[in-house]
Parts: structure tokens; C-alpha cells; sequence
């Protein structure tokens, strides 16, 4: 058994002041045809014109409710504290520095190949002990 169309009655369930509950309730009830629009007009006191903007404008509402979003939850937005905004600029800071460092060790590698080669594996012939060089320690 199907369950009797609400129409109207929908829309007390719909966020919003008393006002602009009635007035949707009426311009569902024109569309309804449970209303003629003179009827709508003296209920609502105003002017058919002025009737008509408000339907159209009920309409436009309800049609752009009604186009298709995003899929997916939309993105939350993340609060950045002080405290992050701060160690970020300094990690920035610290990153331009590494950067210049880098192109100045790249223009030294350029510049002067030699300074920057590693050494061969010969080992440095390395100087004698101190005895060697100074003698025997006295008083021994």
C-alpha cells in the first residue's frame, strides 16, 4: 500500500523561518494545483507579479539545490597554527641557504675541479715520531 503524497506538509520540515515556510508551502500548493494563483496572492498579500517573482525564484533556489556536486566529502579545511607558519618559514629559510650552498659548491666544481677531487689512495708519507725528530725525552 502506497502512502499518501505529503505535498505541501514537506515543506514544515525544511529549515527556515515561519515566513518563508508559508510562502514555499503556497507556491508548492499552486504548483500543486491545489491553489490558483489569486488565491495564492490574497493569502500571501501581494501583487500577482510580485507572485510570480517569488515562484521563480523558489524555482531557481530549488533547481540550483539540485545540481550535481563534487563527489566525495568535501575537503576540510585545516587550521595552521602560528606556531607552524613560523617552522615553516624557518624550514623555507634554511632550504634557500642549503640551495645557495649547493650552487656555490657547484661553481667551485667548475671553477676548480682539483680543489674538490677526493685524494687517491696513496697514502701521505707521514713524518717520523717525535723521538725521531726531537730525540730521546730527557730524564728517562
Amino acid at each position: 500500500m502506497a502512502r499518501p503524497p505529503k505535498g505541501e506538509k514537506l515543506v514544515e520540515n525544511v529549515e527556515g523561518s515561519d515566513e518563508a515556510k508559508r510562502r514555499a508551502r503556497v507556491i508548492v500548493e499552486t504548483l500543486a494545483g491545489k491553489k490558483r494563483v489569486a488565491e495564492a496572492c490574497e493569502e500571501l498579500g501581494v501583487s500577482e507579479s510580485h507572485f510570480h517573482e517569488l515562484r521563480a525564484q523558489f524555482l531557481a533556489g530549488a533547481v540550483a539545490g539540485l545540481e550535481p556536486g563534487r563527489p566525495g566529502r568535501p575537503a576540510t579545511p585545516k587550521e595552521i597554527s602560528e606556531a607552524t607558519v613560523e617552522s615553516l618559514k624557518q624550514e623555507i629559510t634554511e632550504l634557500r641557504i642549503d640551495l645557495q650552498a649547493a650552487r656555490i659548491r657547484e661553481e667551485l666544481a667548475v671553477a676548480m675541479p682539483h680543489v674538490l677531487k677526493p685524494r687517491s689512495g696513496k697514502k701521505t708519507k707521514r713524518r717520523g715520531s717525535s723521538q725521531e725528530l726531537f730525540g730521546p725525552k730527557s730524564g728517562t
